[in-house]
């Protein structure tokens, strides 16, 4: 069996701690921008709205008039730490949503894609 000095145990301890105690990667910010909404299920809404055609703005108008209050709105370039990735079915479409905390004023938000329908109109021979 080798033998290991005290020292060198001590530096090896040392690295594995500050390894250790070093920040995660999601907690490090990065730049976002595009339209965000303040819950998940907004931001839901508001893919929705655009999954069926309607533009970024008027399906934001849409999600904050039937919400009662400025939830979805367009962010300029700004910092932010990625929180949650999710993916959610909802009436045959899929859509994947992340949440962020806006910096300094450590806000959640949300923002997300669609990636289209999980229900085929042709039938399973079709195919």
């Amino acid at each position: 069996m080798p033998f290991i000095s005290l020292p060198r145990i001590a530096l090896l301890l040392t690295s594995v701690a500050l390894c250790s105690s070093a920040p995660a990667r999601s907690d490090d910010p990065v730049r976002v921008s595009g339209y965000f909404c303040g819950a998940k299920h907004e931001q839901v809404a508001f893919l929705q709205r655009e999954a069926e055609g309607d533009a970024e703005e008027i399906a934001a108008n849409v999600v904050n008039k039937v919400v009662g209050k400025q939830t979805c709105a367009y962010f300029l370039p700004a910092n932010a730490i990625p929180v949650k990735d999710e993916t959610v079915l909802s009436n045959g479409l899929v859509y994947k949503v992340q949440s962020f905390i806006f910096l300094p004023e450590k806000v959640e938000r949300w923002t997300g894609t669609y990636f289209g329908s999980m229900q085929s109109t042709r039938t399973f021979s079709e195919l």
